[in-house]
């Protein structure tokens, strides 16, 4: 472990966010002249004891270093955050840097109402969910604010703090995790798999979406996402995306309709109004 030798490297600007073991800061990196994110190990009295908490962020780091090889088909890194650099300051205190995610968090998103393009929204959440398990990697913390849609549309996962490989016995994360969204298998300190992560999946799915409007294939899928055994939750996010994929087609044809239907509803307006103009002018002249 190093210790903090880039002082003048970063700049924090402000805080982001605050939990129970960790601050988050935005900072400016000079040396690549980009916007970064500063994770800080600083765990409250909610938070673990002092060397739970530190082999808990040693862990997260590696499981962040463990993402660097998921690569995307853009700029390389579309799913998740790009690790910089991690070590001490010479202070004490564990930190680790990673790139600045641009976008709102699906929680910004929801409160201001569902989304017109809710549909695509989530597809590209199940794609990168399901791009995550295919590296056999559980997030663990599924949620609203740990969701980012970015500019360009894609969806990124950040905040890997409880994640793990699949099966993975990590003690010191037992019963940790967002209410609502945590399944039960991981309250109770049970291994986890990629079923583990449908479960919040299903919950944020059901958020998102207007589930009693889409196709009754669709709305099962989601549901058995929801159950709280594990062994109930036999779900295949390649079958969902196939399912969004034909929901998003057929929301474009009906979109489509509507607006040739607009046009046609013009045509014969001004097609009325062209003849109306016709006869008035033949009858008056």
């Amino acid at each position: 472990m190093k210790y903090l030798q880039e002082r003048a490297r970063f700049v924090i600007a402000r805080p982001l966010a605050r939990t129970a073991q960790s601050v988050l800061y935005l900072a400016y990196d000079h040396l690549t002249d980009q916007p970064v994110v500063i994770k800080v190990l600083a765990p409250t009295r909610r938070g673990l004891h002092w060397p739970e908490a530190v082999r808990a962020f040693l862990h997260e780091i590696k499981m962040v270093l463990a993402l660097q090889d998921i690569r995307g088909s853009d700029d390389g890194w579309p799913y998740f955050p790009r690790y910089i650099t991690h070590g001490r300051s010479v202070k004490g205190y564990y930190y680790y840097v990673q790139s600045y995610i641009p976008g709102q968090t699906l929680a910004e998103i929801l409160a201001a109402g569902r989304p017109s393009d809710a549909i695509t929204i989530a597809y590209e959440l199940c794609r990168t969910v399901r791009i995550l398990h295919a590296h056999r990697i559980v997030h663990g913390d599924l949620h609203p604010q740990n969701i980012i849609v970015r500019r360009d549309g894609a969806v990124v996962l950040v905040d890997f703090g409880l994640s793990r490989y699949f099966y993975e016995q990590v003690p010191y994360l037992r019963d940790m995790g967002r209410p609502l969204f945590t399944p039960p298998e991981q309250i109770v300190g049970r291994p986890l798999d990629e079923r583990s992560d449908l479960f919040a999946l299903g919950l944020i799915l059901a958020e998102l979406l207007e589930v009693e409007t889409l196709p009754p294939t669709t709305q099962r899928l989601i549901m058995h996402m929801q159950r709280p055994l594990i062994d109930e939750r036999n779900v295949q996010l390649d079958d969902l995306i196939a399912e969004l994929v034909m929901v998003e087609h057929l929301q474009q044809v009906q979109a489509a309709y509507r607006t040739l239907s607009c046009w046609l509803m013009v045509l014969v307006i001004v097609s009325t109004l062209i003849i109306a103009l016709f006869y008035l002018a033949f009858f008056l002249y």
